[in-house]
């Protein structure tokens, strides 16, 4: 079960994150990318404001308007600053409001249906998507039980999406081997593009107790690429099951 992660924690990972995301954002300009879309398409700041609430789309709506000005003060300062920091002062009343107010940490779906692991169904398809429910225990350090979630994950699929034939999992983890391993040879990139604003990208910055991944964010810094590539991941449900029903590598 999560643990609350400590106030601290919240907003250092978001302040860290954040600054990191400025940091890339400024490198895409300089490569000629507009700065709207460089906010838009290659970081997930807005998200991690108060300004967004995954369970109150109404209140995201009425807010919309305050983030726009500040996006269009951002928006002023950004080219004459080499640094993150003085944007980030900007940004940081509202990154200290969402920890404030009890949002979540990842905000996303943060509750899952399988141990780690929910789904949403598309036609023939499942989309797998995983979240740490264990914070701040690391999933990875039960491999066996990850093994039987998704196994049950994959028997309810079978049972309520008898029309599904394959599964697929958009995320940096596919690069990660003790998630790849759960997965048969047949889980492989699909050549689907995955967007830069998301945490298949910048959930690798987050470490499993919540707080920011300084040593991956070190990696990214020095190289300028991603220690993890996000990719689309796909199989079919019935390779998924049979390397399951015969142990998976736990």
């Amino acid at each position: 079960m999560t643990k609350k992660v400590p106030d601290s924690i919240q907003l250092n990972y978001a302040r860290e994150s954040v600054r990191l995301m400025l940091w890339f954002m400024k490198r895409k300009t300089k490569e000629g990318v507009p700065f709207r879309t460089a906010l838009t398409d290659y970081a997930d700041i807005y998200r991690k404001t108060s300004f967004f609430d995954l369970t109150n789309p109404d209140e995201n709506k009425r807010r919309r308007p305050q983030w726009d000005e500040l996006v269009a003060r951002l928006e002023a300062v950004f080219p004459h600053l080499e640094g993150e920091l003085s944007v980030l002062a900007l940004l940081d009343p509202f990154l200290k409001e969402r920890v404030v107010r009890g949002l979540p940490l990842v905000d996303y779906q943060a509750h899952a249906d399988f141990g780690c692991f929910y789904y949403a169904p598309m036609n023939e398809v499942i989309d797998l998507h995983f979240t740490n429910t264990l914070l701040p225990a690391s999933p990875f350090k039960d491999t066996a039980a990850l093994v039987r979630d998704l196994a049950s994950l994959v028997a309810d699929v079978r049972a309520k999406h008898p029309s599904a034939t394959h599964i697929k999992c958009g995320s940096w983890l596919n690069a990660f081997p003790p998630f790849r391993a759960l997965f048969p040879g047949g889980w492989k990139d699909s050549g689907e593009p995955k967007s830069y604003n998301s945490l298949g990208w910048w959930g690798q910055f987050a470490r499993h107790d919540g707080d920011f991944h300084a040593k991956n964010a070190e990696k990214f810094r020095s190289t300028g690429e991603f220690p993890y590539r996000c990719t689309f991941h796909k199989c079919s449900l019935a390779e998924l099951e049979a390397f399951l029903k015969a142990g998976a590598r736990a």
